[in-house]
């Protein structure tokens, strides 16, 4: 995140942006640990610092859930009561060398930007194309990264983008619509995966997406391992 502000000029309140946004949709999230907790820039700004440039609103909830998705094929879907979700692409992948970052020759390079075309590519689907993204929260900067390595933006406008398209509700590309692990929970990313199948399904309730059809999902661990899905109705 430090480097990414010293190369491209990113800000702090580019992250605050993210939290803010983050915060705003677990508004209507009743099962979201901060519902009823709105944050404003100036909360972002007087959050304790913990390691510079992270304060303590650019971290993600410590928290205990569980979240479930049952996966089968296409043939066995149709006969079921609910409405499936179509994984039309998926793939993951690791920066080089996968264990460390500061040696690598491009440290902004990471599994996502490996992993994103090819899922893209697969599912037949651009960026621009998709409706709502839930982008693995840990931290506010690797949302910004990832809608960049993604190919939402181009590298070093991820600060901006959040701002200008508006990831929050209402927005051209609301990102995280339960809330996320900033905001709603820490279940590992598979609450991420649970709200992508709902607002396909169109069953998101008060934070539906209206015309939802194409949704992406992404993960992100160790040193910048990155996965994505692109799911369809």
């Amino acid at each position: 995140a430090r480097r990414h502000m010293y190369e491209f000029g990113t800000r702090a309140e580019h992250l605050g942006a993210i939290a803010v946004a983050m915060r705003e949709h677990a508004q209507l999230n009743p099962r979201a640990v901060t519902y009823g907790k709105r944050i404003t820039m100036d909360d972002y700004m007087d959050s304790p610092m913990l390691a510079d440039p992270y304060r303590l609103l650019d971290c993600c909830l410590e928290t205990d859930g569980a979240a479930a998705v049952v996966v089968t094929t296409e043939e066995r879907a149709r006969d079921l009561r609910t409405r499936p979700v179509h994984i039309a692409g998926a793939a993951r992948g690791q920066p080089y060398p996968a264990d460390e970052i500061t040696n690598r020759d491009d440290i902004f390079t990471t599994g996502l930007s490996i992993a994103a075309p090819e899922a893209f590519g697969a599912a037949g689907v651009k960026p621009s194309e998709v409706d709502v993204a839930m982008i693995y929260d840990c931290f506010t900067f690797e949302v910004l990264q990832q809608l960049e390595e993604a190919g939402f933006c181009e590298r070093g406008e991820g600060g901006e983008f959040g701002e200008d398209v508006r990831i929050g509700p209402g927005g051209d590309l609301p990102v995280n619509t339960h809330g996320g692990l900033l905001a709603e929970a820490h279940v590992l990313g598979m609450s991420h995966i649970v709200e992508g199948v709902r607002q396909l399904r169109g069953e998101a309730g008060e934070r539906q997406v209206e015309g939802a059809e194409v949704g992406v999902v992404t993960g992100w661990g160790d040193f910048g391992d990155g996965s994505i899905a692109v799911l369809t109705n």
